[in-house]
């Protein structure tokens, strides 16, 4: 019965979450009916091989979920889930790759604006997807035609439902004595740096670490920038504080994961300002030289401009993470 489940999820996960339900308990009956009068027949129970073929011989998990969606014509059911699978790996790759010469053209510009770039990319993007979505189609659709007439090997689609996942489990989180140490370490080196943080008022140029030593050589200010960046910090720095606290509660596990993706947001934005800065240090007084003033400033942002790209690729990784966790993406109905 393991098998049967195994091979119910594997379908499961092609099917519109309206109608996944009871179309898996059909299908559950129907095999266990099929399963039932096969060991009446044999007077014992099926062994894992005799279930295996049964499974087998109702179909590929694929092929069985496009029986409960609506049929296409250019691209039939038995080809249909491979060619949506392929658009699904293939697109993500032409967006990924997509934004990473977009990224390059962005640190290395000194014209453009976070604005501007992240525009250029949003409307540059879709000439690419439609060609890669028409060239796939296209391959597909040849393979149908091929596939009507004949011409592919017989073998082409078979499958082992040994080979299928294992069922998977919901664990409950993890309150052993060793995660719970690790929870409280991690809450009081945050709270270390979170008066750090506030402390910086003080001492204005330690946010820039070692770089103060030479700042001072410069008799510069920092930029109004930097008091805009400080307040979302501040909010930053409070939000994971409350994160941190509630790890410690069981109940609030399912809450941590949209913070946390909040969190990150508001982190990219603080991020994001600094990059879209032109402006990071201001001469403090007549003696400052001005040339030099404007070389730090332009480095900086180069520096903030790559950083701001790592930390969108990241973010970007950990929402399509979470997207995923919500709504499974495999899911062939729309």
């Amino acid at each position: 019965m393991d098998l049967l489940e195994r091979y119910l999820q594997a379908v499961g996960q092609y099917l519109p979450t309206e109608t996944k339900d009871d179309t898996i308990a059909e299908l559950r009956s129907n095999l266990m009916e099929q399963i039932d009068a096969r060991e009446e027949e044999l007077g014992r129970p099926l062994d894992f091989a005799e279930v295996a073929t049964i499974l087998k011989e109702h179909g590929k998990p694929e092929a069985v979920a496009l029986r409960y969606l609506p049929q296409r014509s250019l691209i039939g059911p038995t080809v249909f889930p491979f060619y949506l699978l392929t658009l699904r790996r293939v697109l993500p790759i032409v967006v990924f790759w997509n934004f990473v010469a977009r990224a390059v053209l962005f640190v290395v510009s000194r014209n453009e604006s976070l604005t501007d770039a992240l525009v250029g990319f949003a409307l540059g993007i879709w000439p690419s997807l439609l060609i890669a979505a028409a060239v796939i189609t296209a391959i597909f659709a040849t393979i149908e035609w091929t596939r009507q007439r004949g011409k592919l090997p017989g073998n082409w689609n078979e499958w082992d439902p040994a080979k299928l996942p294992a069922l998977k489990t919901h664990a409950s989180p993890d309150c052993s004595p060793r995660s719970m140490t690790k929870r409280m370490i991690d809450l009081c080196a945050h709270c270390l740096w979170f008066a750090y943080v506030l402390w910086v008022p003080w001492h204005p140029f330690w946010i820039m670490g070692p770089g103060v030593f030479y700042l001072d050589s410069l008799n510069v200010a920092l930029a109004p920038v930097w008091h805009a960046f400080y307040a979302l910090l501040i909010t930053l720095l409070i939000l994971q504080l409350v994160m941190k606290m509630l790890a410690f509660v069981p109940s609030a596990q399912r809450a941590l994961q949209p913070m946390k993706v909040v969190t990150d947001l508001l982190g990219l934005v603080a991020i994001g300002m600094l990059a879209a800065s032109s402006t990071y240090f201001v001469a403090a007084g007549a003696a400052a030289n001005v040339q030099r003033i404007a070389t730090v400033n332009q480095s900086v942002g180069l520096a903030f401009r790559i950083v701001f790209v790592i930390v969108l690729i990241g973010f970007v990784k950990d929402l399509w993470q979470y997207v995923k966790r919500a709504k499974p993406l495999r899911q062939m109905a729309f």
